[in-house]
């Protein structure tokens, strides 16, 4: 895996001829610090499960004047500061999302659901402990077409029978042990289509959510390699984290970061969010992560976490080994697996500064 970092003012991916489109914000200057690309290694006839490492240019940064809530939350922001309409949802799927990225939900992904010149509805979420002077901004979401405009690997199938490769993207959750597809993707005839969905259906404005892993299965005898590109996220990033009452429950997850990071600096401990071990011998919650470089088809985890008397512990490696320096890689998907509950099941969000 290769990754390339540069400063830059505007986010300008020469390498998959791609333009921002900034034109939704009046009277502002959009632009980010860092831009790169990483590179990741799909070995023959095996899955590599990964999670996008950047996020597209904002298309809106401003600060919040007022949270409404009656039904759905509203953001109101400065007046005449948008264009109305440049963020609305198509067929009821939202094309962006809203950032809070400062006060207390800093980091919470919001879909946008419209907007008008000084508003902006969103999907889900609450007005709870959002306050005049929070930082936000709105994203373009991620697409099959934005993403991999030419294809992984630039793999264009002339056979929609015999796919090289597919991107399989997993239900947010799942029964512990079962990745369940949400959908099966493939590149062919220079768009992108759905398996079951037809050969001539096109599926270029498929989401990929933030926060969420994905696989994609070489089918080839060949090796071949994926590149990412986009800017670097620079703020807290919280992740949606769900539970269940009948299983417990492994929520497929990416942290959306192009540089190593360590377990202890994941942000992801003890509390509500993840769910300390007292007992060695049966772990609560757990951190499950996957090779990159391995090879075969649905992998099983290589490594499987849990927090116990304040450090990380591997389960293969014993509860008196303090793991909390080993790395979740960029691109790295991940999942963690939420011990199932007696009753109530919540979902919480795991910040990551």
């Amino acid at each position: 895996m290769k990754y390339i970092l540069t400063s830059s003012r505007l986010f300008i991916a020469a390498i998959a001829s791609m333009e921002v489109l900034s034109s939704s914000v009046k009277a502002q200057e959009v632009y980010s610090q860092i831009v790169g690309a990483i590179s990741i290694d799909l070995p023959a006839e095996s899955d590599v499960i990964v999670a996008f490492p950047f996020k597209q240019s904002a298309e809106f940064r401003g600060v919040l004047e007022s949270a409404s809530e009656n039904g759905s939350v509203t953001l109101t922001v400065a007046a005449d500061s948008l264009t109305s309409g440049a963020f609305d949802s198509e067929s009821g799927v939202p094309t962006h999302y809203a950032v809070v990225e400062t006060g207390v939900q800093k980091g919470v992904h919001l879909g946008v659901a419209s907007n008008t010149a000084s508003t902006i509805e969103v999907i889900g979420g609450t007005s709870t402990g959002l306050a005049n002077g929070d930082e936000i901004a709105v994203y373009p979401h991620w697409t099959l077409s934005s993403a991999f405009p030419l294809g992984v690997a630039n793999e264009d199938d002339s056979e929609p029978g015999v796919r090289k490769i597919e991107l399989i993207v997993p239900k947010a959750k799942s029964e512990a042990g079962d990745m369940i597809p949400e959908g099966i993707f493939y590149f062919s005839g220079g768009s992108w289509r759905k398996v079951e969905a037809g050969i001539d259906a096109v599926v270029d404005s498929t989401v990929l959510y933030p926060g969420r892993a994905m696989v994609i299965r070489n089918n080839d005898a060949v090796a071949k390699k994926a590149l990412f590109f986009g800017e670097v996220i620079d703020a807290p990033i919280a992740i949606p984290l769900g539970e269940s009452d009948a299983y417990a429950s492994d929520n497929f997850v990416g942290l959306n970061r192009p540089l190593a990071i360590t377990l202890n600096e994941l942000g992801l401990k003890g509390g509500s969010i993840f769910e300390e071990t007292t007992d060695p011998a049966n772990p609560n919650d757990l951190l499950l992560v996957y090779s990159l470089t391995a090879t075969g088809k649905n992998k099983k985890p290589v490594a499987e976490y849990y927090y116990y008397n304040g450090a990380w512990r591997e389960v293969s490696a014993g509860a008196s080994v303090d793991k909390g320096t080993d790395t979740v890689e960029p691109g790295m998907g991940l999942a963690v697996r939420k011990v199932k509950v007696d009753s109530n099941p919540e979902d919480t969000s795991w910040v990551n500064e």
